[in-house]
């Protein structure tokens, strides 16, 4: 097969040249085409000159110059095209970030749906685009293209948006995808950002800046890490949770075994005997209404939490998930998207208990109820008391703050009983 020398070869890019054509990819293209073609008539016997003058006559004057110009038309409206679709994602993905954070502030529905398709567009799809745009920007300034550079970038954006994401999303992997951000940024990118940055003499500034909004952005990452709740606070929260169950579950024992005993000798030998008898059900039942909320909470968190709550809704936190999440106390105490929300039913229910206890007990246990079993505005902003206790509180926070009531609730039983059946 007949082939081409490098003097040949030079001969037939000098003549494309002399044609006018400038655009480097095109040169390469009809280089590659015209060796094709010559080589395939020297295959036929002509000599390399013989073939050359006949491919080069069937090129009419001006026709490399008009395929040259047809061409950059296309590729610059491409380009512009591109351009201009930067543009518009790279203002419809903030938007949506920025909007649907709103309606998750607010608790609206499609706020997640917002937040995963901004970020999505933000990593998948500007990113990329955007380096593509200012590789070709680059080439066109006459200056050699650090793809590395680009590719490293793309790569740590994608990373550091993802972990974002899924950490906004109690989505499991986040802290894998940050720590890959943060360590691609220490190891590689701002290595190859300063190498870069001083080679390139006349853009010093502008690569500085770009290094001053990559460590803001590891700032940013590792802020997420450090307002996560503490695994050590989570812990703590669950097994104080654990110990107050147990506890009144103790307490409930001890006081029904007196009760037991004060039915036996019956309201002839204890005149408070059916109001004690009356107190003991309704905590039983608000001891019970507390704990279903409980186990509907850790349900609600996740559905993988079906494991940790038992048929009679009893709970193992130790089998729960998604602890630190606050999906499942805001969709239970506080959501009304259908009904009622069942914190507002739980705050009626412990304000006539309360009730029921001032009116059995003596005047030297009120403070205590009050105290035990306040309901009011709290906090130094006088907070409604829902939103000071479960307001974005994790899901072992909320626990923690049941069984308490579950406690309150039981001791102050145990003390309003004890003054009821004093003579006993």
């Amino acid at each position: 097969m007949a082939e081409l020398t490098p003097k040949e070869i030079h001969i037939l890019s000098q003549e494309i040249e002399k044609q006018g054509l400038t655009y480097t990819l095109l040169q390469n293209e009809l280089l590659d085409h015209l060796c094709c073609d010559i080589e395939a008539k020297m295959e036929e016997g002509l000599e390399f000159l013989k073939a050359f003058e006949e491919v080069k006559q069937r090129l009419e004057n001006h026709r490399i110059q008009q395929i040259q110009e047809d061409t950059l038309v296309l590729v610059n409206h491409k380009y512009r095209m591109m351009k201009k679709f930067m543009y518009i994602i790279g203002t419809i993905a903030p938007s949506l970030i920025i909007l649907g954070a709103f309606f998750k502030l607010q608790h609206w529905p499609g706020a997640s749906v917002a937040i995963t398709l901004g970020t999505f567009l933000l990593a998948v799809v500007y990113l990329p685009v955007f380096a593509m745009v200012s590789i070709r920007d680059t080439r066109e300034k006459g200056k050699k293209v650090n793809k590395t550079l680009y590719i490293t970038g793309v790569i740590t954006g994608f990373f550091f948006l993802t972990g974002v994401l899924f950490k906004i999303m109690h989505w499991p992997g986040a802290g894998v995808a940050l720590l890959v951000s943060v360590l691609l940024v220490v190891v590689l990118f701002i290595p190859i950002l300063v190498r870069h940055a001083l080679r390139d003499k006349e853009n010093q500034l502008q690569n500085f800046s770009i290094l001053i909004f990559i460590l803001a952005l590891m700032a940013v990452n590792i802020m997420v890490f450090a307002l996560r709740v503490s695994k050590n606070v989570i812990t703590s929260m669950a097994l104080n949770a654990e110990g107050n169950m147990l506890t009144s579950q103790t307490v409930e024992s001890r006081t029904s075994m007196i009760l037991d005993r004060a039915l036996i000798l019956g309201p002839d030998s204890i005149p408070h005997l059916e109001q004690a008898e009356m107190l003991h059900q309704n905590s039983n039942l608000l001891d019970k209404y507390l704990h279903e909320l409980m186990a509907e909470i850790v349900i609600a968190t996740h559905e993988d939490n079906l494991a940790a709550v038992g048929p009679d809704h009893e709970i193992q936190l130790r089998k729960a998930g998604y602890q630190d999440s606050n999906r499942g106390v805001y969709q239970v105490l506080l959501s009304d998207e259908d009904q009622i929300p069942e914190g507002i039913s739980l705050k009626k229910a412990v304000e006539e208990h309360r009730e029921l206890l001032l009116s059995l007990a003596s005047p030297e246990l009120d403070p205590t109820i009050q105290i035990l079993l306040q309901t009011g505005p709290m906090g130094p902003d006088q907070l409604e008391w829902l939103d000071y206790h479960f307001y974005g509180v994790p899901m072992t926070g909320a626990l923690n703050i049941l069984s308490g009531l579950q406690f309150n609730i039981r001791y102050l039983e145990g003390e309003v009983l004890r003054e009821l059946l004093e003579a006993f």
